[in-house]
This record gives structure tokens, sequence and C-alpha cells, in this order.
């Protein structure tokens, strides 16, 4: 009987560890939308991303920028090609935006 509870003491300690070794790279899969090369096109963009402060929930796009990608908590919103050398544009959002990819022309 000790034999049988050491034998199953030890299984489930091995599947700890296992669990706890895989547990935070299998959670979740990366979202490839917060990639800055998934908005690339294959270069007919170039992409970059860059996190906003805490709280910020308005964001500028400059109006050379082609499009902007603005996550805001699980929402993304992606600008309109047509707002580029239209001025600059501003975006308000309800919650804080959590980082903003910006995405220029390229001559590809």
């Amino acid at each position: 009987m000790a034999r049988l509870r050491l034998t199953l003491t030890a299984a489930a300690i091995a599947g700890a560890a296992l669990l706890a070794s895989a547990g935070p790279a299998a959670a979740c899969p990366a979202d490839p939308r917060a990639d800055p090369v998934t908005w690339e096109y294959d270069g007919v963009y170039d992409c970059s991303k860059a996190t906003v402060g805490h709280g910020v929930r308005t964001y500028t796009k400059p109006s050379p920028v082609a499009f902007v990608v603005i996550r805001t908590g699980g929402t993304y919103f992606v600008s309109d090609l047509g707002d580029a050398n239209e001025g600059d544009r501003t975006y308000t959002f309800d919650r804080s935006i959590r980082f903003v990819i910006t995405c220029n022309f390229t001559d590809a």
C-alpha cells in the first residue's frame, strides 16, 4: 500500500511540474494583430508599434501616416486610409489605449 501511495504521489508531483512549466506558454497564443508585420502587407507599408501611457484615451494620427491600428481593451480600431494627407486626425475611445501600430507608405 505504501508503495502505491508513493507511486501516486510521484506521478502527481510530475504532472504538476509539467503543467507549471507549460502553463504560461501554452495558455494562449500571441495575437497576430498585435504584431506590426501583420499590417505591412508584403512591404506596402512600414509599421511600428508603441505603447501608450496608462489611462490615455485619445490618439492623434499625423497626416503623413497611412493608417494606425489602435488597441483598446480587447478591441482593435483601424483608421481609414483616406485619412492620410487630410491633416491630423484625433481618435477618442471609451477605454484606455493599450498600444498603437503606426503604418507609413513605402515605395514598394
